[in-house]
């Protein structure tokens, strides 16, 4: 692993420690949408942030990763 792999994992876990206590906030099941499934966490934090914060959804404010079957999916609000 290169040290810019590091350094990125680094502030993946990071910002995941910070978002985990967001994300758990009480909601509907009806309110988060399925936008993905991946093979682990880090794929799936990295891919959250970037389809909520980065990719122009302006109508979502939020994101978490769960563990389902064999890798992790991301749900969006």
């Amino acid at each position: 692993m290169s040290w810019s792999q590091r350094i990125a994992t680094g502030l993946a876990v990071g910002a995941a420690a910070l978002a985990l206590p967001l994300a758990a906030s009480p909601a509907s099941a009806s309110d988060w949408e399925l936008a993905g499934g991946f093979g682990d966490y880090e794929t799936c934090f990295l891919e959250g942030y970037s389809y909520v914060y980065e990719e122009g959804n302006d109508d979502l404010t939020e994101f978490k990763c769960e563990k389902g079957g064999s890798g992790w999916q991301v749900w969006v609000r």
